[in-house]
């Protein structure tokens, strides 16, 4: 019975732990990412990044976690996220009770050759590109099914918000549609319709 129970409070006392190198590959750049897991949690610890096989720079990232149950390919996107014909990079900050996703974002700086975090970027939910118009679109949806999608913009690197769309299905199967842009600094109400 002794010896049963010391090998019970041994295996719990034991803290389930695994890493993972999981590496990403898009145009010159290669990065590999150190994931952490316990027990059903995970984070990135560590960003490692090469060009064209040269060593650049190790990122330690800020805080995040996310399930394990996440799929590596998932955690990162590497894209051109400020129009400037650089890739840049996010990669998930955590996973809330609903879907989408926040991002951690790092944004490529020609001058010092180097990846450097961006944390306007992360007003920026489950982000989309619009490269034509130069625009970015961040569509996600609160707790009630009230849906949104919001629209920025870059000036002069800075990342300005200035209109969105928001839906709100009624109790009667139709849905609120809403218009609002902001004017002089302020969000405000430019359509309201029943549909």
């Amino acid at each position: 019975m002794k010896k049963t129970l010391l090998i019970i409070t041994l295996l719990l006392s034991i803290k389930f732990y695994s890493q993972e190198i999981i590496e990403f590959n898009k145009e010159d750049f290669s990065f590999y990412l150190t994931k952490d897991c316990k027990i059903g949690e995970c984070k990135i610890s560590k960003i490692i990044v090469f060009k064209n096989g040269e060593f650049i720079q190790e990122i330690i990232p800020t805080e995040n976690d996310f399930s394990s149950f996440v799929n590596n390919e998932s955690i990162m996107k590497i894209e051109d996220m400020n129009f400037d014909n650089y890739l840049d990079f996010r990669i998930i900050k955590s996973i809330p009770a609903e879907y989408p996703f926040p991002y951690l974002y790092w944004i490529y700086n020609e001058e010092t050759k180097l990846f450097e975090i961006n944390t306007d970027y992360q007003k920026v939910i489950s982000p989309t590109f619009d490269y034509e118009k130069k625009i970015i679109i961040s569509n996600w949806c609160g707790y009630l099914r009230d849906c949104y999608t919001d629209y920025y913009k870059l000036i002069e690197g800075n990342l300005i918000f200035f209109e969105r769309h928001f839906t709100k299905p009624n109790r009667n199967g139709t849905r609120q549609i809403e218009t609002w842009k902001v004017i002089d600094g302020e969000l405000k109400l430019i359509t309201s319709e029943e549909k």
